[in-house]
């Protein structure tokens, strides 16, 4: 029979909590390794919250949602992995491939609304190869669908309707590639406002879309040609 260990009691636990974490069977300690103390102190002590969410789950296994097999395996790790030090939060999805244009077209869109990190030059840059073709497509077709009094045809009205709803639609990704590429240069994003500046602003705002980010992390994340 496996020896078992009988942790010390730890407040805000239940009886039928602490009884089952003492059965747990101790791991066997590899020949020629050696705990201190201190160490052995430290693996004996049982979070509270760990504790919390153990019954929450015994809870969930007496109610048939979960399996044995998935409470023990729950319950392993927020007993044996609950001290581990937690990660810095990781970076936003990768990038597309070097030859996925489609890919870094889209990508703004895919972090449609997402204010935060930062972006390169090719994901805005990519991006607004999506504008050149919306204007290109709907205003060439609405063009073509003209009479030769210049009245639009139904067609042709119908890519202007086209044309108002995707720039529309794009507004909020475009804001917010802006926003992060502002952030790419270590600057706040506030400097989107620099749009709103009649006649020059938008032209201010593209000349420094040019300028590249700073090297390495800077204070709004991880360095995106690094992604």
């Amino acid at each position: 029979m496996k020896p078992k260990v009988a942790l010390p009691g730890v407040r805000g636990a239940s009886s039928e909590t602490s009884t089952a974490i003492a059965m747990l069977p101790v791991q066997p300690c590899p020949s020629g390794l050696r705990f201190s103390p201190s160490r052995i102190k430290e693996t004996q002590m049982v979070d509270t919250e760990a504790l919390r969410n153990i019954e929450k789950l015994n809870q969930l296994k007496n109610d048939g949602i979960i399996s044995d097999t998935e409470f023990e395996r729950s319950k392993e790790r927020l007993l044996f992995g609950g001290s581990q030090k937690k990660t810095a939060p990781s970076a936003p999805a990768g990038n597309p491939g070097q030859d996925d244009h489609v890919g870094w077209m889209i990508l703004p869109v895919r972090r449609y609304a997402q204010f935060t990190g930062r972006a390169s030059r090719r994901e805005f840059w990519m991006f607004q190869l999506v504008y050149i073709a919306l204007f290109a497509v709907t205003l060439t077709l609405a063009a073509i669908d003209q009479n030769d009094f210049g009245e639009t045809g139904l067609i042709g009205r119908l890519m202007l309707v086209i044309l108002v709803l995707g720039l529309l639609g794009l507004f909020i990704p475009l804001l917010a590639v802006e926003v992060r590429r502002f952030h790419d240069q270590d600057r706040s994003g506030w400097f989107v406002l620099l749009n709103f500046i009649p006649y020059i602003g938008p032209l201010i705002v593209l000349a420094m879309m040019l300028i590249d980010g700073t090297p390495g992390e800077n204070r709004f994340g991880p360095n995106p040609k690094n992604a």
